[in-house]
């Protein structure tokens, strides 16, 4: 899973950057075949802003989460993730439980290799 963390209309520190690859990280659990990873972080006026964008085989799923704290926003929005991450996977094992052996197995040669299909 690659992980990508912006910051928008402000400096992003280091301290902050860790704690959101460490929140996202924690996605792992919840579905394997995560490819991409991309978190904007973003500060309109008083709000701050987390955009945070997770592209699985199949779909992206996004959620954007404004609050008075940059750390709180980044909790919630990996929540809403990780609920959409959980209604997914469901979705998946019910539909087509063929489909998870070849997304694993599609997976493990990107892992592997690098190159899906290589």
């Amino acid at each position: 899973m690659q992980i990508r963390i912006r910051g928008r209309h402000f400096q992003l520190t280091d301290a902050l950057k860790e704690y959101a690859e460490k929140e996202i990280s924690q996605l792992g659990k919840y579905f394997d075949s995560i490819i991409d990873c991309n978190l904007i972080l973003d500060t309109e006026r008083y709000k701050q802003v987390a955009e945070l964008r997770v592209k699985v085989y199949g779909t992206v799923l996004n959620s954007k989460v404004k609050s008075e704290d940059m750390k709180v926003s980044i909790e919630k929005a990996v929540e809403k993730v990780a609920t959409q991450l959980k209604k997914y996977s469901s979705k998946l094992k019910e539909k087509n439980p063929k489909k998870i052996e070849a997304l694993k197995n599609k997976s493990g040669s990107i892992v592997e290799t690098g190159f899906p299909g290589f």
